[in-house]
């Protein structure tokens, strides 16, 4: 067995390297290509991005899952392994197949159509992914290294091909060659322990029933953020897609380690749930769900209220305009963060993931209609398919909310208690930052250094003030972390 410590190290550095390295490349790209040829990946990278998934056919994890119970039969693992593996080089094949001949025959694409083939390409390789092989062997310091080398070697390919504004097809050709050589790493770091066998077609038609549910369950949230992507690209300007992916780089870069709280907590969720010890879930479901709104919900209405100037420093002025949807996406992940502690802590853990999935398609429904009737009155601008989206997760979460107190999985009085205080705590960023704006005379979105002195100054201030205001209403996950911080420094 892996050192599970070891583990945990090199998969938390594994999720640092790909924070870190987006941090680097994005604001660099924005900065060099030109809105037009951005706004064309952009459309490209997420047509691309809806059919991977679907050559993936949800065998990620149901592959990790396999694996991981049959690891100490050889033989076992030979068939399972093959099994998927051929499975997934029919699906990567087909699904490349109709997206290619989809793309040949679309009319309405007239700028940089190659792009289309360079990012789809990635499906093809989808055979290749076989990263859940060495999840399930718990291979994750060589995950570590080959990540590394790969991002390394991203950059450096980066900065050494993109130099000028219309260097958007070395990119794309950049990322789906990384992506395809991570890809082959993998396969052949795997292949040295595991052999092929022959299986039957009948078994691989049995096999792909479960599937298909994994594929459903596994990519619900694609009639989320990324159908509202599909719609904007349909719009007369190929910024609008540029805006909605810089907004949404801004925000859930964060909101992704912000969340990794919750998804560490969720073995030891199950664990109590097993032992039927209701009382230590339901106090750590209220403590994650604390910690967890303790730092988004500030984090959240920070973004809203200096959502332009972040837009700005991250991406250059030129994407001024992203600046209200980096607002607007801001607030969106305030509904998205109650729905992750309902659905991850609660509906999933209680083992109703069928009811999860149908409230998902409920909503994912909602917001096709939402979406559909902005498209038919001709409005593309990318907040109000944010907005739509907002609109459709409020569904999820009632309908989450509704069953909770159905089936009394929780009382759900303490998390929404917090979930107030916090919203109502933070609300006061905004005094704030008009003070620090009159003091700087900021009076546009021109990045300079006064401007930058403001916004640090302004996220200084606003933190100084909610560690004092909820230190003096005597708020429990404060004082929790403070006892931590003190217990620390004695035993140092």
């Amino acid at each position: 067995m892996k050192n599970i410590k070891v583990n945990a190290l090199a998969s938390l550095l594994v999720n640092i390297l790909n924070i870190v390295f987006p941090l680097i490349t994005n604001p660099y790209l924005t900065r060099i290509l030109s809105k037009s040829n951005y706004g064309y990946f952009n459309t490209a990278n997420t047509w691309a991005s809806f059919v991977i998934p679907l050559a993936a056919f949800g065998i990620y994890n149901y592959g990790i899952r396999a694996i991981s119970k049959v690891k100490d039969d050889k033989n076992k693992i030979n068939y399972v392994f093959s099994k998927l593996f051929y499975i997934s080089l029919i699906t990567s094949v087909v699904t490349t197949v109709i997206y290619f001949l989809f793309i040949h025959f679309d009319t309405s694409i007239v700028n940089l159509k190659i792009l289309y083939y360079i990012l789809g390409i990635q499906a093809l390789f989808q055979f290749l992914n076989i990263e859940w092989m060495n999840e399930a062997y718990e291979n994750y310091s060589f995950i570590l290294y080959k990540t590394l080398v790969i991002r390394i070697g991203m950059l450096v390919a980066i900065f050494a091909f993109v130099k000028t504004p219309d260097d958007i097809v070395p990119y794309a050709t950049i990322m789906s060659a990384t992506t395809i050589i991570n890809y082959l790493l993998s396969f052949l770091w795997i292949k040295r322990e595991v052999s092929f066998v022959k299986i039957e077609f009948i078994e691989l038609l049995k096999s792909s029933k479960p599937l298909l549910t994994m594929l459903l369950l596994a990519n619900a949230n694609m009639l989320y953020t990324l159908l509202d992507r599909m719609f904007i690209t349909k719009g007369p300007d190929e910024n609008y897609i540029s805006y909605y992916t810089i907004a949404s780089s801004i925000v859930m870069l964060i909101a992704s380690v912000l969340s990794g709280a919750i998804n560490v907590s969720i073995p030891r969720l199950g664990y109590y749930l097993g032992k039927k010890d209701f009382t230590s879930y339901k106090n750590l479901v209220n403590q994650g769900a604390s910690l967890f709104y303790f730092l988004m919900i500030p984090t959240s209405i920070g973004i809203m209220v200096l959502g332009t100037y972040a837009t700005v420093i991250y991406s250059s002025e030129k994407y001024l305009e992203a600046g209200i949807v980096t607002s607007v996406f801001a607030f969106r992940t305030i509904i998205w963060a109650i729905e992750l502690i309902l659905a991850k802590q609660i509906i999933f853990i209680n083992d109703h993931e069928n009811h999860l999935t149908a409230f998902y398609f409920i909503g994912g429904g909602a917001n096709i209609l939402f979406n559909s009737l902005l498209f038919f009155n001709n409005i593309f601008t990318p907040e109000y398919y944010i907005g739509t989206t907002v609109l459709a997760e409020a569904i999820v979460v009632l309908l989450e909310i509704r069953f909770i107190r159905k089936y009394k999985l929780l009382d759900l009085k303490e998390i929404f208690t917090t979930l107030t205080r916090y919203t109502i705590v933070s609300l006061g960023f905004i005094p704030i930052y008009f003070v620090f704006k009159t003091l700087f005379q900021v009076h546009s979105y021109e990045v300079t250094m006064n401007m930058i002195c403001m916004v640090l100054s302004t996220i200084a201030a606003c933190g100084i003030y909610y560690a004092i205001t909820l230190f003096i209403i005597k708020d429990k996950t404060l004082h929790y972390a403070l006892d931590l911080v003190r217990a620390k420094i004695k035993r140092g």
